[in-house]
């Protein structure tokens, strides 16, 4: 048996057309390649987001296998990359006054950062934070640490996703037994990866074309400006091409043999290039294979077009176009893109920054076309080794605590997700409760400022102020305890504490207003106020 290969780093990409996994090692200034493997995902994943958790798991699982086959060796953690259809930027801008001229210190720029995290998107969390700009007293400043000012005004940019995504990928790896290293959103390590630092200084577009989903990237300043996730891919001209009755495999042959967006070759006019003879003997004509690839494509590169506008950068992208992804391999789609997005220049990224060495033992890696980009650049942002120890294939107790481990993830996760639904359904109920202990605590604030004569209204009053509170008790302690932390409940948590406080403060009013009524209404105050009516008279 060959020796097992030892500290390797290992990477998935849960793609729309594939599940990949690769395992490489850092050595000499370059990534080794050791061991890669696909397979098809067909019911899966759906635009970048897992759709079947059970059937993904399977195939993760196969994954594994196959690499563990190569390595002789067990992997026992994997990093993961987050992308999809949900996948987008959201600009957040949060100002704090200071009351006083003062200096701004990183307590202050850390708080407004962290006020930058609360999305109005209740089943979306946020998954990185780029700061942008800061203005100072209507100064805009990189590095506001240390400025003197009164107002601040931050604005960041929040890469957010559906809740579900992370999930669902979660769970896929729980059953697995398979611990996640660390999750990284896909288009950003692709972005470090692919981009030179004088392109995201300049100004740029990053624009990679999966089967699913398009992702839309733009940098301007060496800074993150926009990112989007279009739900339209180039899997979709693929379903045009089905309309003429032929099944994917062929669609596939067609678009990389007749998709052309140059428009520079004039047609020949043999035979051959005008029909195309189907698997099944039926003559197609050639003109039409291509308008229909045309048509599709070029929906694509304008949603393109309209997305990269919105960013409010289109005008500002003096690098132009990096095309990457399978799509970019289609001939002439740089031009066209060139010509669609009115800039003047345009590259296709075929290759990550750094040098990729593939090994005899990672049969079907292709590092320079395009494809492997993505996965390769997970690859690359790993550090931390998922070498397991040797690898004993027939090892039946390995696949039966396997069996037990996931059985056990799975049962710990039904109940995390149990508890979490009981607290929050709790947490809504106590947010309700002070809500009308407010309402009560301001109505006896009124009746004690209109009829604090009435011993009985001070009293009741008095009590009220007494027993008011009590709704902050444990069961609020414990169900904001189960919530804290997660940033779906991140919002309810912040009106939760903010009806708190102003319940605090209002039984603290109403205990002034009823020491105020008794004072007024003892025979010392009696009297001081009929002296005080007298002297006024």
């Amino acid at each position: 048996m060959a020796s097992s290969e030892k500290d390797f780093i290992v990477a998935i990409e849960l793609g729309s057309s594939k599940i990949s996994a690769i395992a490489g090692k850092k050595k000499d200034g370059m990534m080794h390649v050791l061991a890669y493997a696909e397979e098809k995902t067909t019911a899966c994943v759906k635009r970048g987001v897992v759709w079947n958790v059970e059937k993904t798991y399977q195939t993760v699982n196969n994954l594994i296998s196959k690499l563990e086959t190569i390595l002789k060796a067990k992997v026992v953690k994997a990093y993961v990359g987050l992308a999809g259809q949900s996948l987008r930027s959201y600009r957040c801008v949060v100002k704090r006054n200071m009351l006083t001229q003062s200096y701004i210190t990183n307590e202050a720029i850390d708080s407004i950062r962290q006020e930058s995290y609360g999305i109005p998107f209740p089943d979306y969390e946020v998954l990185e934070n780029f700061p942008q700009e800061y203005v100072i007293d209507q100064n805009i400043v990189a590095d506001p640490v240390g400025v003197m000012g009164t107002n601040i005004e931050g604005e960041y940019l929040d890469i957010i996703a559906r809740t579900k995504l992370r999930a669902n990928l979660q769970t896929v790896f729980a059953n697995s037994n398979i611990e996640i290293a660390d999750e990284l959103v896909s288009p950003l390590e692709l972005a470090n990866n692919i981009l030179e630092d004088s392109e995201k200084r300049s100004g740029c577009a990053l624009i990679d074309l999966g089967a699913d989903t398009t992702t839309v990237i733009v940098y301007k300043n060496n800074i993150l400006r926009y990112l989007v996730t279009i739900p339209l891919g180039m899997s979709n001209v693929n379903k045009d091409l089905a309309t003429i009755q032929i099944e994917d495999a062929e669609a596939e042959e067609l678009k990389l043999k007749y998709g052309d967006m140059s428009n520079t070759g004039s047609e020949e006019k043999s035979d051959e290039n005008l029909t195309y003879t189907s698997s099944d003997g039926r003559k197609i004509e050639v003109s039409l294979i291509k308008s229909i690839i045309n048509a599709r494509v070029t929906e694509l590169l304008a949603n393109v077009s309209n997305q990269i506008g919105k960013s409010n950068y289109s005008e500002k992208l003096l690098a132009g176009i990096i095309l990457t992804g399978g799509g970019a391999n289609m001939r002439g789609i740089d031009k066209a893109f060139t010509s669609i997005l009115n800039v003047d220049k345009s590259r296709i990224a075929r290759t990550t920054n750094q040098p990729v060495v593939k090994t005899s033992n990672a049969a079907g890696f292709t590092p320079d076309n395009c494809r492997s980009n993505s996965l390769v650049s997970l690859l690359l942002a790993g550090t931390q080794s998922c070498d397991g120890g040797e690898y004993d294939s027939t090892s039946l107790f390995d696949a039966q605590e396997r069996k037990v481990n996931i059985q056990a993830a799975q049962q710990k996760q039904q109940e995390q997700a149990e508890a979490e639904k009981e607290a929050a359904v709790a947490f809504d109920e106590i947010k309700a409760s002070i809500r009308t202990q407010i309402q009560k605590v301001q109505a006896a604030i009124t009746e004690v400022e209109n009829y604090g004569r009435d011993k009985q209204v001070r009293v009741k009053a008095e009590e009220l102020s007494e027993t008011a509170l009590d709704v902050l008790n444990e069961k609020y302690t414990q169900a904001f305890e189960a919530l804290n932390g997660k940033d779906k409940f991140k919002l309810s948590l912040k009106e939760g504490s903010d009806l708190a406080e102003i319940l605090r403060k209002t039984v603290d009013t109403l205990k002034t207003v009823v020491v105020r009524a008794k004072k007024d209404n003892s025979w010392l105050g009696r009297f001081k106020n009929t002296l005080n009516d007298i002297v006024s008279e």
